[in-house]
């Protein structure tokens, strides 16, 4: 196999992938922010029990009911994307704005409790890693989290002793790294399953020789087809492709030779097949050709000339 295929079947594979776990994300992402967004609206009660100053109150009451309304909203717009590029990103940034929105609140408090919010850091960092997203994604922004929690400690929360900070920054270390490896085993045991379930799903779907599909999944997509052009009144062609002498091919020149001729021919046509186009290998030197919404006779000319200019006729 050229470079050029493995590179090409590795970057469908991580495309694929990359689909299937937006699709897994998208199955409770959306009840996550409803649950997350209850839970930032409760904090509510305890900033106002910290917060000395009515104006601060109000605004800080009112930052964190934007924030649960937006994550809400977000949150609903998730579940409808298809590219897990996008997702990411806004993943990202509303992990990155309930951080900043924590940050402010604490700098808001008269007297807060260091080893409270100790606590609260290491939540937001079991938050990050809880809501499904890229695993460097997820430990940048936890690492993210802890420097700068810390480092506002450092900064207005001069009562605590160096000693409890260091004992704080450990367990929060702990709790990155104890994430950080559980989810990138389970990402792996992920990816192993997603790799065995997809090859056993195209061996079960796949003539093993020209990489068509076979009867089973002919039979699927004919069923499916069917189904919508009855249903939106479109012509659905089928037709049968029947590859001369390859019999007396295998006996002059061996059975690898009409082999790569099967082969040949099945890449030839599938390059004249749009994304749409079923090809199958009906059996021996026999394939069938599944043309939704098409001219019959204007795709059957249109490959059989392709093939005659290569030669395959």
């Amino acid at each position: 196999m050229k470079a050029e295929e493995i590179s090409a079947q590795g970057e469908d594979l991580h495309a694929n992938y990359s689909a299937y776990k937006l699709r897994t994300a998208q199955s409770y992402i959306y009840m996550l922010a409803i649950v997350v967004s209850v839970l930032n609206l409760l904090l509510i009660v305890f900033d106002i029990s910290c917060i000395e100053t009515q104006t601060v109150r109000l605004i800080t009451a009112a930052v964190r009911y934007v924030y649960s309304a937006l994550l809400i909203l977000v949150g609903g717009g998730l579940t409808r994307t298809s590219d897990y590029r996008e997702y990411v990103i806004s993943v990202s940034i509303i992990e990155l704005g309930f951080l900043a929105i924590n940050l402010f609140v604490l700098s808001q408090y008269s007297t807060p409790n260091f080893l409270i919010h100790s606590m609260g850091i290491i939540a937001i960092i079991l938050f990050i890693f809880l809501v499904p997203n890229r695993r460097d994604v997820q430990l940048s922004l936890a690492i993210v989290a802890a420097m700068s929690f810390y480092a506002y400690c450092f900064i207005k929360l001069k009562d605590n002793s160096i000693s409890d900070i260091m004992i704080s920054i450990a367990y929060s270390a702990m709790s990155i790294i104890i994430c950080a490896i559980s989810t990138s085993i389970n990402d792996k045991n992920r990816l192993r399953e997603f790799v065995a379930k997809n090859r056993l799903e195209q061996m079960s779907t796949t003539d093993f020789l020209t990489n068509t599909a076979n009867r089973f999944r002919l039979e699927e997509e004919a069923d499916r087809w069917m189904s919508f052009c009855r249903r939106q009144k479109l012509p659905l062609c089928l037709a049968f492709v029947d590859v001369d002498n390859l019999k007396q091919i295998n006996d002059t020149f061996g059975h690898a030779a009409g082999d790569s001729v099967l082969i040949t021919l099945s890449r030839l046509m599938q390059s004249q097949l749009r994304n749409s186009d079923t090809i199958a290998r009906w059996g021996g030197d026999e394939f069938v050709l599944l043309l939704p919404n098409v001219s019959i006779k204007k795709r059957i000319r249109s490959i059989r000339t392709s093939c005659i200019q290569n030669q395959c006729f």
